[in-house]
Order: C-alpha cells, then structure tokens, then sequence
C-alpha cells in the first residue's frame, strides 16, 4: 500500500464561488432585538463580524500555507465489506531516539488539524504522531456503503499505523475518538499499549467532589439541553448536509455553536472560527455526519469493560465529562488528572496541560 505526499491546494474556482457567497450573504434582518433565542453567543451582530473579517481580511492561502507546514500523506486502505478508502493523515517523526508512536484522532467538529498546537511539544517530548482524517472527514474518502460504524474507523486507523511500521502505538482520542479509541484497544490489544461514558448504577450514591457534582451537572445539561444536534445530524445528515454545503455562512454558524457550548470560554478569533468551518465546507460537511447515522446512540450495545490501561485528563469545561468512580466502572483507569482550565477542544484551548498529561502517562505505560 503506497503512501503518498500530499498538499491542501483548493482550487481556485472553488474560491471564486466561496467570495460569491460570502458576498450575497443574507443574514436575517428582523431579529436585532430578540431576547428568545439560544443563549450561545452565535448572534446576528456576532456572526456579522465574522463575516465581515471575512470579507475583507481573512486568506484561506495563507491558512492552507499554514496547514501545509503539517506533513500530510494519502493511502488506500482496505476495509472488510467496504471496498477500498483512500486516507489522508499527518504523520510528523520525533527525533528523539526510541520515539513512541502516538495515534491521535479527533471528532466533530474538529478536524486532523487539532493536533496543530500540540504537536511540537510531542515531538520534543518523544512521539512519532499520526493524526488521519477520518473517513468521510476532510480530505478522506468516505464509505458508500451503510453500516460503517467506530469499529471500522478503528480498523482504517489501526491500517495507516501498520502501514507506518508502527507495530505497537498509544492512542489519543477526544469526541469520537475517544469511541475509536475504546474500539482499538477492544480490537488490537497487543498493539495498542495505552488509550486516553455512561452512567453506571450504584448501590450506594458515591461522595463527589466539587469539580464532580460540576461534571455531573455539565453532563446532565448537555444531555437533555444540547443534544438535538445529535439527533438531527444522525436522523437527517443528507437533509441538513445539503443546508451547510450550500452556505458558508450557515456552516460557519453551525461551527460557531459548538465552539462557542463547548470550550471553556476560549477565545475564538476570527480566523480560527472561519478555518475550522472551511475545514469542513471545502470537503462537503455532509459525509462527517455518516458517523452519526452509523453509531446512533439510541442504538448502542452495553459498552464492555475497557482492559487497555486508560488515563484521563479532565477538564472543566469538557461537557461529557464524568466523575472518576463512574469512568472506573467501564474502563481500567491508570492515570487521572483534572485541571482548572480548558473544555472539549483541549488539544487547541490548554495544548500545554493536555500535553503534558499525554507524556506522562504514555511513558510510564510504554514498555
């Protein structure tokens, strides 16, 4: 299985029509006072903002140059029943001697380029990092066929990393990786050393701590206030898909609510709410949803107990965060650590103390 360099080079065309768009943008003109709405910062004044540094500042030839600083490679895979998928990855070597490979998978709406602003401490520190688009994200070729669910994407990930010479790796996964990531570990024991929930039923109710009952609060909130978006993108990934492909301003608002619910108060630019949305709009934001429809939670199987030792960084403003005595009740957690700062995209909002927890916990389980 040949891998090949790749660049990110969107063509020109596709550019000329992006600036068509962003130009007879039509933003709703009657909701200047409105006191109803969603309670997520994604307001009209807001998202004018936006669109206006957009418009007038903001060059995705500069952002691609930046990206393309990464290392990025194309490989098919092959996948059971699927057929064959060609997958892009950022692979950058550590020149430490004895460096550990290190597989790191994103989610939603993240993209292989969260691991931008961690990855040169990692290196420093002694890993050879990998970070593929998964399939049907960026610049990865989706499945056609249905019934694709983590347990594949565990498979194609699994493939670059043995395409690589990888033998035995650790794994870093947050949002749907974190999922993979169990599927890894479940997979390939011998070759996954290290990886970093529902809630369980108690006889007795655990004592919490404070930054617990804050978890479980957060958890509870996101479950029953947050989770529509779930169910839309899992039920109606085509139907909404056809919305975001069509509107970069839509994809943008859409990026923007989640960015904005599910970081610890982290302060988004312009530029980096507008390159984390084309991240996705230049591919076709649709086929990310596949893996809604695929792993729809309604439908999810008893998760088994997870034997990889398992470490865990616990942030605050992390809205699927769990307290410790549940995480412990489907995983073999080794190494716990909670901060003071950071939420769901804490590779981009605190690299430094996320990082930090990845070293130590993958060299003292690397053997």
């Amino acid at each position: 299985m040949a891998v090949k360099e790749f660049r990110i080079d969107i063509p020109e065309p596709e550019l000329d029509l992006l600036h068509q768009k962003l130009k007879l943008a039509r933003l709703p003109a009657n909701l200047a006072n409105e006191q109803w709405a969603e309670k997520n910062g994604v307001t009209v004044e807001k998202v004018k903002d936006v669109l206006d540094f957009w418009r007038s500042s903001y060059s995705w030839r500069e952002e691609e140059t930046r990206l393309n600083h990464l290392p990025q490679y194309m490989a098919d895979i092959h996948v059971a029943g699927f057929g064959d998928l060609g997958m892009h990855f950022m692979h950058s070597k550590s020149a430490a001697a004895n460096a550990v490979p290190l597989l790191f998978i994103h989610g939603w709406p993240g993209s292989f380029a969260e691991v931008m602003k961690i990855l040169p401490i990692l290196n420093k520190a002694g890993f050879h990092v990998v970070a593929p688009s998964l399939p049907g994200y960026g610049f990865s070729q989706c499945p056609d066929k249905p019934g694709f669910t983590n347990e594949h994407d565990a498979e194609a990930v699994h493939q670059i990393m043995s395409i690589l010479g990888y033998r035995q790796y650790v794994v870093q996964g947050g949002d749907w990786g974190s999922d993979i990531s169990r599927n890894l570990g479940k997979q390939y024991p011998e070759q996954v050393k290290a990886a970093t929930m529902p809630e369980p039923k108690f006889d007795k109710e655990p004592n919490y701590t404070d930054f617990e009952k804050r978890s479980i609060e957060q958890h509870r909130h996101f479950t029953t206030k947050e989770f529509a978006y779930y169910m839309l993108q899992g039920s109606k990934p085509r139907t909404l898909g056809f919305a975001l492909h069509d509107s970069p301003v839509g994809m943008l608002a859409w990026m923007m609510d989640k960015l904005f619910t599910w970081s610890d108060n982290y302060p988004w630019s312009p530029s980096e709410l507008i390159t984390w949305t084309l991240l996705h709009y230049f591919p076709g934001p649709t086929t990310p949803f596949h893996m809604y429809r695929e792993n729809d939670a309604s439908e999810r199987r008893d998760i088994p107990y997870e034997k990889t030792s398992t470490g865990v960084s616990a942030f605050p403003g992390e809205m699927e965060m769990v307290p410790r005595v549940w995480a412990e009740k489907t995983a073999n957690i080794v190494f716990w650590q909670e901060h003071d700062k950071g939420g769901h995209f804490a590779a981009w909002e605190n690299p430094e103390a996320l990082a930090g927890d990845m070293v130590k916990f993958f060299h003292s389980n690397w053997k």
